[in-house]
């Protein structure tokens, strides 16, 4: 829909081409001449001839304005339908849709969250009763576990950068071989040993006896292996640097052990607590930070996820339905706000569109028709006074060159017929939409009036609709709190 911009142009009525053309004042004198018209004559042929010319003007500019109306009548009509219409009420149907569908789809989620919360909720607490443990389960959250292997990842990188360090000089292949032994110690005493702490150390707590004595032998296996591996790797860096210094002390250019000398030496550390070995304080250092970082990694193995075999996994599906009905709940919210927000959005979007596009576009070619009709009215004037200026030079004329008394006809004004100069009789059709001034301005207050109206209901009905849904919203979460 638009306004009409483009204007009417008139092709004006030329006196002087009308004159010329039937050579007006010659034509007069040799009527006038043969007493034509005669005195009782109702009118003369010529005279009809001129009334011919304007009849045709009127007609060709007539058919021209009416096809100029078609268009300006199409839009008016759409326009004058499209403002009769409540186009506010699509809008809240719209959304009362959108929040049943919500609702019957977050209530379905809630329900088959909450029936899967139940059936698992009764797992726990026959996993509780069945295991004696009284307390809630310590699961592994997402921030947990990126902690937990952080922090094992930390562990390993300190680990084989710093043991790589220490036995870059004990070993035939320096930094490169030494980072390639630590490598292999960090990646047990800190990988290792926390997926021992979760799959040994975690069972040494079970419930029944023989689970538990059997996983503590395991357990005890483990710890004594990477003591003894720890002791052994601090052992041969303790005894390859004494080695290494005496060789240093009797030849300044010797920065490495030899393959034998190294060989004796791991034969040698294989009993870390022989009365032979004596511990320096780098391979104490060693020992003991590989001791430690084992003990922090076994300890994040065996308390991830809980320190009760199985119960963290029990308790993570519990706490995953547990977080999904309060996830759907806040998202419920979160969308009946959305919702209405868009809603407004577009409500005053098409409140203003209305009012500032639409009722301008009425306004202005209901304006447009009116001054079309004025301006048909005063073309046709014009024209009429042109034929009647015509036909008075004739009648002068005439009666200057004639003998006899001239028709009494010539006494009186030729007059356009009403049906001929009204223009809403002309444009029957157009006519319909025609006001003046003062019906228009009332009549485009009246429609404002009627869309303020109808966009102050539509605003009533969408704050109902969103109070009804925040109350199912509320009911739904009452209905399926897990609290």
């Amino acid at each position: 829909m638009k306004k009409i911009d483009k204007k009417f142009k008139w092709n004006d009525f030329s006196v002087e081409k009308v004159e010329k053309k039937h050579d007006i004042r010659l034509v007069a004198k040799r009527e006038g001449l043969i007493e034509e018209p005669c005195s009782k004559s109702p009118g003369s042929i010529t005279e009809g001839e001129i009334k011919q010319e304007f009849d045709n003007h009127v007609h060709k500019n007539t058919e021209n304005l009416r096809h100029y109306f078609e268009d300006v009548e199409k839009e008016q009509n759409k326009l004058s339908s499209f403002l009769k219409e409540n186009h506010f009420q699509p809008i809240v149907n719209n959304l009362d849709v959108s929040l049943n569908a919500s609702i019957n789809k977050k209530e379905l989620e809630e329900a088959d969250s909450h029936n899967n919360y139940k059936m698992y909720k009764a797992e726990q607490d026959q996993f509780k009763k069945y295991h004696q443990i009284s307390r809630e389960a310590n699961y592994a959250t997402k921030n947990k576990t990126i902690a937990a292997f952080g922090l094992i990842l930390f562990l390993f990188v300190i680990e084989f950068s710093l043991n790589g360090f220490m036995l870059q000089g004990a070993l035939v292949g320096g930094l490169v071989e030494g980072i390639s032994v630590a490598t292999s110690v960090a990646f047990l005493n800190c990988i290792g040993s926390a997926l021992a702490g979760y799959w040994i150390f975690k069972n040494v707590t079970h419930l029944e006896k023989n689970k538990k004595i059997l996983w503590g032998i395991y357990s005890f296996l483990y710890t004594s292996f990477v003591i003894y591996l720890n002791a052994c790797l601090g052992a041969y860096r303790s005894e390859s640097e004494r080695i290494l210094q005496k060789l240093i002390s009797s030849s300044s250019e010797v920065q490495t052990l030899s393959t034998s000398q190294i060989q004796e030496t791991l034969t040698k550390v294989i009993t870390p607590w022989s009365s032979d070995i004596e511990f320096s304080f780098v391979g104490m250092v060693l020992t003991f930070v590989g001791l430690l970082f084992a003990l922090i990694s076994i300890w994040k193995g065996f308390s991830y996820n809980d320190t009760y075999p199985g119960y963290g996994d029990v308790g993570k599906k519990v706490n995953f339905y547990k977080n999904a009905i309060r996830k759907i709940n806040k998202s419920f919210v979160s969308d009946i706000s959305k919702m209405e927000a868009s809603t407004d959005n577009k409500l005053i979007e098409t409140y203003n569109n209305i009012k500032n596009n639409e009722l301008n576009y009425w306004d202005a070619n209901a304006n447009l028709i009116q001054k079309e009709f004025i301006n048909y009215e005063q073309k046709v004037d014009y024209a009429s006074r042109g034929v009647n200026h015509i036909i008075g030079e004739y009648r002068k004329e005439n009666f200057r060159i004639r003998k006899s008394e001239v028709p009494a006809y010539f006494n009186q004004n030729w007059e356009v017929s009403q049906k001929q100069r009204d223009p809403k009789i002309v444009f029957p059709d157009t006519a319909f939409h025609y006001m003046s001034d003062e019906d228009r301005e009332a009549k485009k207050l009246k429609i404002s009036e009627e869309l303020d109206v109808k966009f102050q209901k539509a605003q009533s009905e969408i704050k109902v609709l969103i109070k009804s849904a925040i109350n199912k919203q509320k009911e739904l979460h009452e209905k399926y709190s897990t609290y």
